[in-house]
């Protein structure tokens, strides 16, 4: 008698990547996450470009808002003196402010220093009037750069940033 032993054989199935898949999905996920590293930092550049600018813009909306109202600020020695105007002094490289003018003297209001990567590109006074309602330091442009870009703020003859 001839005994006949069946083989069986048993296939496992290979589940799993092969190591080239792998480095190619590596690849791919790696030039995706530079590409969106640098259109973050891109983007954080810009912002921080356009918040300076929007800084200054305000700052001259709220001289120009003091000045037609007539406040005076609480501090020596405008407190108790008479208020001749708002000026705002931009000072390069990163340094602007605002202080209220008095018959003697100054008080400031705020100083405000950009980001170090930002500078302006010249120093400019401008005042607001408070008695005659008039604005000195005429019509100029601000450039505010900085990272490779540049911001620039118009200022025109009335006191009004565009």
């Amino acid at each position: 008698m001839i005994n006949h032993k069946s083989s069986i054989i048993i296939r496992k199935s290979q589940s799993g990547f092969t190591l080239v898949e792998l480095i190619v999905v590596l690849s791919v996920a790696a030039v995706i996450s530079i590409v969106g590293i640098a259109a973050f930092v891109s983007y954080n550049q810009t912002q921080s470009l356009n918040t300076a600018a929007a800084d200054i813009s305000n700052m001259f909306n709220l001289a120009k808002s003091r000045a037609a109202s007539g406040v005076k600020p609480s501090t020596a020695p405008c407190s108790v003196q008479t208020m001749d105007g708002y000026r705002i002094s931009i000072a390069t490289p990163r340094t602007y402010s605002l202080d209220a003018v008095c018959s003697s003297g100054t008080s400031n209001i705020l100083t405000s220093i950009m980001p170090s990567a930002l500078s302006f590109n010249a120093n400019k006074t401008f005042t607001f009037r408070v008695l005659t309602g008039g604005f000195t330091g005429g019509s100029t442009t601000i450039i505010i750069s900085g990272f490779g870009k540049s911001k620039t703020l118009t200022v025109d003859s009335l006191g009004n940033v565009r």
